[in-house]
């Protein structure tokens, strides 16, 4: 495929990348294909969650006040809208465990307390995905969850669990299925300082959950729960939709894990050259040495005849030893590049036969249902098909009008036989450059057997004890010098054994694929961003931030509070500060994404005590109203609150929609 074949936008993308990180095109389609990055220029469309209804029963252990274990039965019905559960000042009326086992149905991740977990003993949660009914229905023994998720659509569950971590695993790929969200790719340090690449995991379905919960434990992150791993910018993308970000986010997550890897093959490449450097020095000194005791020998004590002769040839072997090895060392490498070649060229040649294969099977299907929405497929579309245009998307079918079937099928054999023979070439070229090291490994062995040969003519040629040290010194310097030539140039010929420069190659493309999404997925966030700030600005004005001035949200998730002529980060206000403008900007990212309609968001918000943390009673009631009126602007959108001041809410959420507890009294 060449760039002139890919989507407008994409190859823009591509050749941008291209030019930045100075590698072909080919080999950034090979790098960003290896690590996972895709081009995401368009998003899938948003997915609507509803909760319709909540029952869990199991028995209280006895309290302070209760004589007995006392027995539980909770039932509640919902829909769209703002709903709320609520008890008169009593913190400890169940009104968090209702929501967190919403939660644990839809996250498959429990939050309750242990000892409430303990408590229950069934639960079932109904909800609606678009317009599929769900339920998910367990049983709870001894805190440990069993049980089912069916489809009120189809005939049986759609999956069993019968443990905690059964249930996680298969409620992730569920719904990150289900709502079109794709796996956040996460890496950290090794513990304990252990060196080698970074440790590699994945931030799932559980993590995008934190966008649909707003309680005290996650007030210092603006969105979400945690900083991690990109996770506020994701869930900022989640709630507003963004071309590229997806992109980007890959991206970045793979640049930061292939520079650890780099980091680490440096370090290792450096203790390498130092040691090596090391043993040189040795070697240099002992020649120096060596040398100083040759100069002090008595000049009398000449060898003989058959000694020069002796330590001539001794001389010439180990020259022809020390070329014979790096003859070795080239035929080798290059033996090793052929077979590198022929293993890239034998998967290629399977990959394209698996593609014939698997596109001459697909084009004898007959799609009955469209792959993405499930329309069936009408007879009258099917008639189009005779008109020349695709039963599907319309488009013209341009079937060849001259090739029958036996010429394709021809054309592949073709294609296959001149892969076939290319393999046959490389194979005899990979057979020959064996046959070529087999040959220098005789050479290197004949060389060393020739070096010994020498080195006994020339012991057996020694009668003169000083004549004798002086060929013995000699030898010893012969040999040294070999050795330091092999340490100084046959290493340096080897190439690149910590893999340094594909990971400095990896890294580049990376970076650069880093930086274009990035700043397309910017522009694209511009617009809405600053539409998001203005309502953040008048309704946390409505909320009781009445010294609020103005507010900077960043494409990262993060934001800057003008307040009373001075600025500060949203991480340095007051807790009663930030459960408001969480509140605010939750809300007015939803009002933005269902405004929009790209917005990611299910449409489902929980909120865990809005009236604490220094807010007011007038202030709560605004809040709530405003939750209100953004329901009564979106009806598909559903929000659950909890608050121990329900007194104060009553007035604004129908009676019907309100679980309020008697005074002193618990909800279940």
């Amino acid at each position: 495929m060449n760039m002139a074949s890919e989507d407008e936008p994409v190859a823009e993308w591509l050749a941008e990348i291209t030019k930045a990180a100075g590698q072909s095109v080919d080999v950034v389609r090979t790098v960003l294909a290896e690590h996972g990055v895709r081009a995401q220029t368009s998003l899938p469309r948003p997915r609507r969650l509803l909760i319709t209804d909540i029952e869990f029963s199991g028995t209280r252990t006895a309290g302070v006040h209760e004589a007995a274990a006392v027995p539980f039965d909770f039932h509640w019905r919902l829909g769209a809208g703002l709903w709320g559960l609520a008890s008169s000042g009593v913190n400890e009326a169940g009104k968090s465990s209702v929501l967190e086992i919403i939660l644990w149905c839809l996250r498959g991740r429990s939050g309750l307390q242990r000892d409430v977990q303990s408590w229950l003993r069934s639960v079932r949660l109904g909800f609606e995905l678009d317009d599929d009914r769900l339920v998910v229905r367990m049983k709870v023994q001894d805190g440990r969850p069993q049980g089912t998720l069916s489809s009120l659509n189809a005939d049986g569950p759609l999956f069993g669990f019968n443990s905690a971590t059964s249930f996680e695993a298969k409620m992730d790929a569920f719904m990150l299925d289900r709502l079109g969200l794709e796996t956040l790719l996460t890496q950290q340090k090794r513990p304990g300082g252990v060196e080698g690449p970074p440790l590699v995991g994945e931030l799932s379905w559980p993590a995008y959950a934190s966008a649909l919960h707003i309680n005290r434990a996650g007030l210092g992150q603006l969105l979400g729960n945690e900083n991690r791993n990109a996770l506020p910018t994701r869930l900022l993308e989640l709630f507003i939709g963004a071309p590229w970000a997806s992109t980007m986010v890959s991206a970045a997550v793979a640049q930061r894990i292939v520079a650890a890897r780099l980091s680490a093959a440096r370090a290792i490449a450096s203790r390498n050259e130092e040691e090596q450097k090391q043993k040189v020095e040795a070697i240099q000194q002992e020649i120096r040495e060596t040398q100083g005791k040759l100069a002090q020998l008595v000049e009398g004590a000449h060898p003989g005849a058959g000694q020069v002769e002796a330590y001539r040839r001794l001389t010439k072997a180990t020259e022809y030893a020390a070329d014979a090895q790096k003859a070795l060392l080239v035929a080798k490498a290059r033996r090793d590049d052929l077979e590198d070649q022929r293993q890239r060229l034998l998967a290629a040649a399977q990959a394209t036969k698996e593609a014939k294969l698997a596109k001459a099977f697909f084009h004898t299907l007959r799609p009955t249902v469209c792959p993405r929405c499930d329309a069936e497929v009408t007879h009258e579309q099917w008639a189009q098909e005779e008109g020349g245009h695709c039963s599907l998307c319309t488009s013209e079918l341009r079937e060849p009008e001259v090739r029958d079937q036996d010429t394709t099928e021809d054309s592949d054999v073709d294609d296959t036989a001149e892969m076939d023979q290319t393999l046959s070439e490389i194979q005899a070229a990979v057979d020959a450059a064996d046959t070529e090291c087999e040959q220098k490994r005789q050479l290197t062995d004949t060389a060393r057997s020739s070096v010994e040969q020498a080195e006994a003519a020339l012991r057996r040629a020694q009668d003169d004890p000083r004549v004798a040290m002086r060929e013995k010194l000699s030898l010893d310097l012969a040999r040294m010098r070999g050795v330091l030539e092999e340490r100084t140039g046959a290493f340096k010929a080897i190439g690149d054994p910590s893999g340094i420069a594909p990971l400095e190659r990896d890294l580049a493309v990376l970076s650069a694929a880093e930086n274009a999404s990035r700043r397309r997925r910017t522009e694209a966030l511009k617009n809405v961003i600053a539409t998001v700030e203005d309502d953040i600005l008048g309704m946390g004005r409505k909320l009781g931030l009445d010294m609020l001035e103005n507010v900077e949200l960043g494409t990262n998730a993060t934001m800057k509070v003008y307040k009373g002529g001075q600025h500060q980060n949203y991480g340095s206000l007051t807790e009663g500060e930030q459960l408001r403008l969480k509140i605010v900007t939750t809300t007015a990212l939803l009002r933005n994404g269902i405004r929009t309609g790209i917005g990611r968001h299910p449409g489902l918000l929980i909120i865990d005590s809005p009236g604490a943390e220094e807010v007011g009673s007038g202030d709560l009631q605004l809040m709530v109203q405003g939750l209100a009126e953004l329901t009564k602007a979106a009806p598909e959108l559903q929000i659950i609150i909890a608050t121990a001041r329900g007194q104060e809410v009553a007035s604004v959420i129908d009676e019907s929609r309100l679980r309020l507890a008697p005074p002193g009294e618990r909800l279940w």
